[in-house]
């Protein structure tokens, strides 16, 4: 019989691949976490903190790198995971999305910073079309690599967060419905499959428009 999210994860004997549960929900854990909401809730708790924590690190002329994302994983999932702040060590699928195998992935982060982070520093986000240009851009590529265990889209919007804040703008607020989620989840796939960031881009739009709506 097949497993839950067997066709996600290939389980190899890696901490990273490691449940506590048979049904494969809840990944082994610092805290001994056993059910999934509790976990849910925990890492709300350690992404606000870790949102708290960075706006007082960053400064205004702090460059994005893959290493400030491998801090702020480890900011985000620190006090949960073994793996926190380091790129995936296991190979990832899902029916119709196949990401970049764990060996390519230091390659991968470094043509990402290079090619993309570079391109778009906060200075040269003057005008809001162009902002959601670059962090349409910035998210599809990043979820296009998926180089974390888990937790990519929250590693990836924190950042970009911090450039929305770099650019004086506000924080992005998105949908986060389930319709909205999946528009998220649909728009990660155009960038994989076909490097298309409009999706992606759209929902910036949308999730900045709704942030200067609330401010």
């Amino acid at each position: 019989m097949k497993k839950k999210h067997q066709d996600k994860y290939d389980v190899s004997g890696n901490i990273e691949a490691q449940f506590v549960d048979d049904a494969e929900t809840v990944l082994v854990n610092k805290l001994g976490i056993t059910d999934l909401e509790t976990l849910q809730h925990f890492e709300e708790l350690e992404l606000a903190k870790a949102y708290e924590s960075l706006f007082s690190e960053v400064r205004f002329d702090t460059p994005m790198t893959s290493e400030l994302l491998l801090h702020i994983h480890a900011k985000i999932f620190g006090e949960l995971f073994e793996w926190a702040g380091r790129w995936r060590t296991l190979q990832i699928s899902k029916p119709g999305a196949i990401w970049p195998p764990p060996h390519y992935l230091d390659e991968a982060m470094q043509n990402y910073e290079k090619d993309v982070l570079q391109k778009y520093p906060a200075i040269r986000l003057t005008d809001d079309k162009g902002f959601c240009e670059a962090i349409g851009e910035i998210q599809g590529e990043f979820l296009a690599i998926h180089p974390f265990r888990e937790g990519n889209a929250r590693a990836i919007k924190l950042m970009t967060d911090l450039l929305a804040i770099q650019s004086n703008r506000p924080l992005l607020i998105y949908d986060q419905t389930e319709p909205g989620m999946e528009q998220y989840i649909e728009a990660a796939k155009a960038a994989l499959i076909r490097k298309d960031y409009q999706p992606m881009i759209a929902i910036i739009e949308q999730a900045l428009a709704e942030a200067r709506k609330q401010t």
